[in-house]
């Protein structure tokens, strides 16, 4: 898939940085959803101009969850935008202080790794809870692959982070070894999937426009099979 590229009648996929997709959703009050990794927030920039939009109609940046790759541009973008960055408020303080995630990955999050990467810690501007709402989007608390981790639904199209991954075209949950409750994963994969969902966009690999894939997800997750 060449980027950027329209998924749906106002969703753009900017760009693939590190693997980690960036969604602009357009209307009247643009939105960025995940930032990429430190450093790529002048190529974001760039490939919202070169859709034609400019980046000061943009009015906010959201963060899926607070991984590295997803939130490393987000403080260079919201100056250089004059957007906030809103969060999941479970996940709010660790952008402030990563190492506290629980699981194995906070040794992610130890001494030098978040210098190597040139993360930076990020104070969020707004807090967000399930069920709030985004012009027509609302807010879902997908937990499992971080304690925060959420996704934006509007009818039959979800912005999903890394609650699902879509891979050799197939949906399913993120890899287990990389989640802070496995259990609570697949708890939120299998709401996706059940949530009427057609156009899926997580935040690694490839978008999905399939709607044969999460009705495959939803079996599979009932049978046990993942």
């Amino acid at each position: 898939m060449n980027y950027p590229c329209r998924i749906a009648d106002d969703v753009v996929a900017l760009g693939r940085w590190w693997g980690v997709l960036v969604y602009l959703v357009l209307g009247a009050k643009p939105v960025l959803v995940d930032a990429g990794p430190s450093g790529h927030a002048r190529k974001i920039i760039d490939a919202i101009r070169s859709i034609g939009i400019s980046p000061s109609t943009i009015t906010g940046i959201v963060l899926t969850h607070f991984d590295y790759d997803h939130s490393g541009s987000a403080q260079e973008l919201s100056q250089e935008l004059n957007a906030p960055v809103s969060i999941h408020k479970a996940d709010a303080s660790l952008l402030m202080r990563p190492q506290e995630c629980p699981g194995l990955r906070r040794f992610l999050y130890h001494p030098p790794i978040p210098r190597l990467l040139r993360w930076r810690p990020l104070q969020a501007d707004i807090e967000l809870s399930s069920g709030d709402t985004l012009g027509d989007w609302k807010v879902l608390h997908t937990p499992g692959h971080t304690p925060g981790s959420i996704s934006l639904v509007r009818g039959t199209v979800g912005l999903v982070g890394d609650a699902l991954v879509y891979r050799n075209c197939q949906l399913r949950p993120n890899v287990w070894h990389l989640s802070t409750n496995h259990a609570q994963e697949l708890a939120s994969a299998k709401m996706l999937a059940n949530s009427g969902l057609q156009i899926v966009l997580p935040g690694h690999y490839a978008p999905s426009t399939d709607p044969s894939a999460v009705d495959r997800l939803a079996r599979r997750l009932a049978h046990g099979s993942i």
